[in-house]
């Protein structure tokens, strides 16, 4: 070095040994590398300042990017207490399957109280009618018997009388015999002169009483036929007394309240068979207003787990929310200048953060503000967001319901991919991502 600066080696003129000359030729080396090195850095925070305005001016890409998708919630369908099985956050659902209930202990069960009373009421009130039936039928069955042992008894006195009658008939006829023999004879008497006229006159006479005793006789028999008929069918011919007996007359009465309590009774079945129709729509009813399943309305993954067992909940409250990996999208802010330029249906591509994987897709929407709870991550109000459709990252294993997981969007309109595509390699290069 000193021979090339015309000078001469510095132990030739201080006279100083090789080794020390060895450390003075260090010292111009050390200072020249420092230089270099402050060089380099001031070069790479010129290429960083340079990328970052080339990327900030010519490149269009977002200010930050996240997948995301819409969530559904899961509200309290009743004010109760929660019961929940074991339940936590990414854990897959199906749509239908339970996943916990809502019970409520102060469910109001005044009305299946009130049909219960009621109906306790109509079965007391029909065993008192059914025993009330069972002693009505046994008095009647005692009153049957007695008219039927009546009936028998009248049956037999008329056929007693009827044989008497019959008797009486005969002994007229035989008595009217008699009377027709000696008229006869009185009168041939009578013609020869061998009987006074006052004797053939009461041959007359008794021959006539003969005869109406006869025909008085055969009337009798024939009453007392009528009579013994009419007692066999059970009714009663004579005088001084009713046509059927008193105890035919309980059986009718008896007969006529066994069919009123058996009326009553098949009423108060119907009503028993109504209450219990009642009771059950009414308890079917309180199950609904007391007891609630909680299930997702669609497959999906839970988000947020907002409730835990025992947790008394209001009507109408958040319990969860389950993500459906069905409508990934990725949600952007840009800056303004950007998302005035920006329309629906341009072309985008998504590169995940810290990785070479990009998933191409479109615009969807514009403006995230109306829509931004229906969202797993909510967008910020105060920036341009934007909604991208990525049909490539639906059918990605690694990236399909990451939800989460940051990256940026290139917008390709105007030459946007290649520049940011040379930003990222500069990044690479110069070790800045």
């Amino acid at each position: 070095m000193s021979i090339q600066l015309g000078r001469k080696p510095a132990y030739s003129v201080t006279g100083q040994r090789p080794a020390a000359a060895i450390g003075t030729l260090i010292g111009p080396y050390s200072i020249q590398w420092r230089r270099y090195s402050k060089f380099a850095l001031g070069a790479a925070l010129i290429a960083i300042g340079v990328g970052t305005t080339y990327q900030q001016v010519f490149v269009r890409v977002s200010r930050e990017a996240v997948i995301n998708a819409r969530v559904a919630t899961i509200r309290a369908p009743m004010d109760g207490i929660v019961t929940t099985a074991s339940v936590f956050p990414g854990q897959a659902v199906q749509a239908g399957a339970p996943i916990g209930d809502i019970e409520d202990p102060t469910a109001d069960d005044e009305r299946v109280f009130q049909l219960q009373q009621e109906l306790h009421a109509a079965e007391r009130e029909n065993t008192v009618l059914a025993l009330r039936l069972a002693d009505l039928q046994r008095s009647r069955a005692e009153a049957d018997a007695r008219a039927e042992a009546y009936r028998i008894g009248r049956v037999q006195q008329a056929q007693l009388r009827v044989e008497e009658a019959k008797a009486k008939l005969s002994a007229a006829m035989a008595r009217q015999s008699d009377a027709i023999a000696a008229e006869t004879r009185g009168a041939a008497l009578n013609a020869r002169g061998y009987m006074a006229n006052s004797a053939y006159e009461g041959a007359l006479h008794a021959r006539e009483v003969a005869q109406q005793e006869v025909i008085a006789a055969r009337r009798r028999l024939d009453a007392l036929n009528v009579e013994m008929e009419a007692a066999r069918s059970g009714t009663y011919l004579g005088d001084n007394y009713n046509d059927v007996p008193s105890s035919f007359q309980r059986s009718r009465e008896l007969s006529v309240r066994i069919d009123e309590t058996e009326a009553t009774l098949q009423q108060l079945v119907r009503k028993q068979d109504m209450l219990v129709a009642d009771i059950v729509a009414e308890q079917k009813r309180l199950a609904a207003r007391s007891r609630a399943p909680l299930a997702s309305a669609l497959d999906g993954n839970l988000w947020t787990v907002q409730v835990a067992t025992g947790e008394y909940v209001r009507k109408g409250q958040e319990l969860f929310t389950v993500l459906d990996c069905s409508t990934v999208v990725v949600t952007a802010s840009v800056f303004e200048r950007d998302y005035n330029e920006l329309r629906i249906g341009y072309p985008v591509t998504f590169r995940i953060s810290g990785s070479s994987r990009e998933y191409s897709g479109t615009i969807s929407k514009l403006g995230l503000t109306s829509t931004e709870r229906s969202f797993a991550i909510a967008p910020e109000e105060r920036r341009h967001q934007v909604a991208v459709q990525l049909p490539d990252l639906q059918h990605s294993d690694s990236d399909r319901c990451a939800v989460g997981r940051t990256g940026e969007v290139v917008f390709e309109q105007h030459g946007g991919r290649f520049g940011a595509r040379l930003v990222e390699s500069l990044r690479h290069l110069i070790g800045s991502s």
